[in-house]
């Protein structure tokens, strides 16, 4: 039996994409923070390069995972649902980056890999049409 379409819908499997994307940065950079040590925004100098590193990778990974759920999930044949889901992310990533002060490398390479990263996921998982 096939599954209802509003299961397999686009809408469907965006929201589904921006919450696995969510879980994945917040697993990712648990990680970090558990190998790495934590520091206070307060005081930007405590805040090692690795750290802000991982922060990066929890990032661009979880803008990865969304787009390629989103895209396996709606069984979209174009990138339209994984780019939502990188949209989303890259704007709570701006105004992360807004709210509090990172490196200038940091920020540029995130508004530059994070939307990579979601084209080319879903490019990757969508189905062969």
């Amino acid at each position: 039996m096939a599954a209802p379409s509003w299961i397999t819908s686009k809408v469907a499997g965006t929201i589904v994409g921006i919450f696995c994307a969510g879980i994945t940065v917040m697993l990712i950079e648990k990680a970090g923070h558990a190998l790495l040590g934590t520091s206070t925004p307060v005081d930007p100098s405590a805040i090692t390069t690795p750290m802000h590193l991982s922060v990066l990778v929890a990032w661009v990974v979880g803008v990865a995972v969304g787009a390629a759920v989103a895209t396996r999930w709606s069984r979209a044949t174009s990138v339209v649902p994984g780019m939502i889901v990188g949209a989303v992310l890259l704007a709570g990533t701006i105004a992360n980056l807004v709210a509090i002060r990172h490196p200038v490398w940091m920020a540029l390479a995130a508004l530059v890999l994070m939307p990579v990263a979601a084209l080319l996921s879903a490019r990757a998982l969508r189905p062969a049409s």
